[in-house]
């Protein structure tokens, strides 16, 4: 590309926004459809009568089928790009969704929402999403990793209370076929018409090829430092990065991170209820756990830019923690314990998301990022179905959340120590510029 041309890019609104818009998108329709599970989860314990474990198993299941599948997607995003994979998975979550809403039985259940739902889920998802801006971005990777996942909130906020009152009005038959419509709607014409595998396919480069620039317009007194060169020009693989420490400590971090997130997001709802709060109240919390974690998506992934992925991480765990501490004590006499819940876990699980995917492009960013990624996102299946399905046992067993909590909060300090194990800082970080 010539100078002039390249000049001219960089006057334009570079493609990779709107990329960062559509995978916003595409979180808020999958999030939205993965969390309103907590809503319906006490709907079909009301209905069917099944056990809180039991019922609890179908979200296990979907999220083993949605780590487990993710290689799978991270293969075909790389190989077909995303205006295939990122279709074929709406396909497959809306003839899901479409699927439940005639289940009569558990099998049914666990078979059309857990296996083909969280393969869907997949393909349209956190993997391919991720591997897909990390792609556009390299210097500003936080900042658009954390505003496209400001999507997973704002699914939260709108269709987890969407599909309560849509469980009220019509059944939560009738809401998961309008969840259905939702995802054939709204997320398959956009990624049809927009995705674009990578600035390279349309004449351009990360982050536009521009210089960092302090708000005031001048150049930014830091850029991306690549601390260790050896480790940053690898050709990295699959095969090569499995043989690093770093690869399994990420693994180990979604692991204990998704133990904590994910089991906190499907119980928190039933938490409530059994405290005293109202069905249509908890739904309202969550969908504001939801508002909360998109605020700390952008915060937070920004903040990782120059202050790192580890130490933001800490931060982000602190402010969790306290979070998990309040739900411990929610009843309808402390209803500010539930607000300061909303609040904190909201803006320490958003916070973190986006630092998971970007301390693992820090470590293995290269033309197989999308099937490393979706290997080490196999993590977040083992962690996420292990906590939800073990949260209803100890509630079976004990008629209350309080060791599920206590567990939740143990994994989420395992994961914060894994994330320092790995070291992304030790690769690439934010330096100050060196002056000519």
């Amino acid at each position: 590309m010539s100078p002039g041309k390249n000049s001219a890019h960089r006057h334009q609104l570079f493609y990779g926004w709107v990329i960062v818009g559509l995978c916003l998108v595409n979180l808020t329709v999958v999030f939205g459809v993965w969390y309103s599970f907590s809503v319906f989860f006490i709907a079909l314990v009301r209905e069917f009568g099944w056990s809180r474990a039991s019922t609890a198993s179908i979200y296990s299941i979907f999220i083993v089928c949605n780590s487990f599948s993710s290689p799978l997607a991270g293969y075909l995003l790389d190989r077909f790009g995303p205006r295939l994979v990122m279709p074929l998975g709406g396909l497959l979550l809306a003839a899901a969704l479409v699927l439940v809403s005639t289940t009569q039985s558990l099998w049914f259940f666990r078979l059309s929402y857990g296996l083909l739902a969280g393969i869907g889920a997949s393909f349209m998802g956190f993997t391919t999403n991720s591997a897909l801006l990390s792609r556009w971005f390299v210097r500003r990777r936080g900042t658009a990793v954390g505003i496209a996942f400001a999507g997973i909130g704002l699914g939260m906020l709108i269709l987890v209370p969407l599909a309560e009152r849509w469980i009220a009005a019509l059944g939560w038959r009738g809401a998961y076929l309008c969840l259905a419509a939702v995802v054939t709607c709204v997320a398959l014409p956009l990624n049809l018409v927009l995705a674009r595998s990578d600035p390279a396919a349309m004449g351009l480069e990360p982050d536009n090829g521009a210089q960092p620039r302090s708000r005031r317009g001048r150049p930014s007194g830091k850029e991306v430092r690549i601390v260790n060169p050896a480790w940053a020009d690898q050709p990295w693989t699959l095969a090569r990065a499995m043989r690093t420490h770093p690869f399994w400590l990420m693994m180990g971090a979604y692991c204990f991170g998704s133990l904590c997130f994910q089991s906190t997001l499907m119980h928190a709802a039933s938490a409530m209820v059994d405290a005293g709060l109202a069905l249509r109240l908890a739904g309202l919390y969550m969908g504001l756990v939801g508002m909360f974690s998109s605020v700390g998506k952008m915060l937070f992934g920004y903040i990782s830019d120059g202050l790192g992925r580890e130490l933001t991480n800490t931060i982000t765990s602190v402010i969790c923690t306290l979070g998990l501490v309040a739900a411990m004590f929610i009843s309808p006499e402390q209803p500010y314990l539930a607000l300061a819940f909303v609040v904190l876990f909201g803006l320490g699980y958003g916070g973190a998301t986006p630092l998971y995917p970007a301390a693992a492009a820090d470590l293995f960013m290269g033309g197989s990022f999308g099937l490393i990624f979706a290997v080490i996102f196999l993590g977040n299946g083992v962690g996420g179905a292990l906590g939800s399905y073990a949260a209803g046992l100890l509630r079976d067993l004990t008629g209350g959340y309080l060791y599920a909590f206590l567990l939740f909060i143990a994994s989420l300090w395992a994961a914060c120590l894994f994330i320092w194990k790995a070291g992304p800082r030790k690769v690439r970080r934010m330096a100050r510029r060196a002056s000519s």
